[in-house]
């Protein structure tokens, strides 16, 4: 029987920083700005997780869902469909962003926060109290040994940017040698990775890498560093390391950002770069917030629409496959619009 429910929440557990924790709901900058909170004490002690306890709070918070009285976190949710509510007690979906670090500084971001060096002044009680309040990856082995955890899980590394994050490296070898093969990471692509090319030699790890534009001036403008180069030096070495049965997406990825890159001419050239320089996929999104602030008004609507329908164009004529980001298709939802 289908009911109004919620996939993300059905499917997913988020590992957080400290000011949000962990989470059942990974969309924690939620449309209304109001966030997902951390769950309870009850669950999480701090160190270990209750999982019959976990599995019972995810349950009311469904039911809610169910009997269209949802906590106001939830309202106008993207997430929230009719289907039918499968509660198999196993997490599908992990979503890895304990830190929010980057060498970069995108102009949509609301983060904006920098690397602190190793070797600076309390940057050990910064490490402990800002990036990983929990042990992370003893919560991930916890998970297995409870067989709370399916095999066939999307692991999902997010940020800040995760190859700064200090454990990094130990976490996705973790997952690599236990052999989940559908590991995706969210990156800049400033920093190449080892850890990554074995993920990717081993047939586990996607990329969905943030480039934002399709010439230097427009990247720098949008990523405010100067990177444009690296990034496409860093995603040819990761492209020349994939094995013949690689299966894997090697996407790039432009955040629509208006009066900054919202230009055919650049979503042109984006697209050039990615064919060129061996990109299996493009994506396109447009950061949620933006929309929040300029109210949904139609002319910006039908502006993202436009844009979206040229890419689209772009990527079958380069012989790219696509894909559109729920706020994409959020955009051509309340023009009435069918997506292409």
């Amino acid at each position: 029987m289908k009911h109004l429910i919620c996939k993300n929440l059905n499917t997913s557990i988020c590992f957080n920083y400290k000011e949000i924790g962990i989470t059942y709901c990974t969309l924690t900058n939620a449309t209304n700005g109001l966030g997902w909170p951390k769950i309870s004490g009850e669950v999480f002690n701090g160190r270990t997780i209750d999982w019959d306890k976990f599995f019972q709070e995810r349950a009311k918070e469904i039911d809610l869902i169910k009997q269209s009285t949802p906590r106001r976190e939830c309202a106008n949710c993207q997430q929230i469909e009719e289907d039918e509510f499968i509660d198999d007690k196993k997490i599908h979906y992990v979503l890895l962003s304990p830190w929010q670090v980057c060498n970069s500084d995108c102009i949509y971001c609301l983060g904006h926060a920098q690397p602190i060096s190793p070797k600076a002044k309390n940057y050990n009680e910064y490490y402990q109290e800002f990036i990983e309040p929990y042990n992370m990856l003893e919560i991930i082995k916890d998970m297995i040994n409870h067989n709370v955890l399916d095999k066939d899980a999307e692991i999902d590394f997010a940020g800040g940017e995760p190859t700064l994050y200090p454990k990094f490296d130990e976490i996705l070898n973790f997952f690599i040698e236990n052999d989940f093969k559908n590991i995706i990471i969210h990156t800049n692509n400033i920093q190449y990775s080892k850890i990554i090319e074995k993920g990717i030699k081993n047939n586990a790890v996607s990329l969905m890498i943030s480039i934002d534009a399709g010439t230097k001036k427009c990247h720098k403008a949008v990523k405010r560093v100067d990177s444009f180069d690296k990034v496409w030096n860093n995603f040819k070495k990761y492209s020349k390391a994939r094995p013949k049965e690689y299966n894997r997406r090697l996407c790039t990825k432009y955040v629509i950002v208006p009066g900054v890159n919202d230009s055919k001419k650049e979503l042109e050239e984006f697209i050039k770069q990615s064919k060129k320089n061996g990109a299996t996929q493009v994506a396109l999104n447009v950061y949620n917030q933006l929309l929040n602030n300029m109210n949904y008004e139609e002319n910006l609507l039908k502006h993202l629409v436009d844009l979206s329908n040229f890419m689209i164009e772009q990527a079958k004529k380069n012989n790219i496959p696509y894909t559109l980001f729920p706020n994409i298709s959020y955009v051509y939802e309340k023009l009435n619009i069918r997506i292409p």
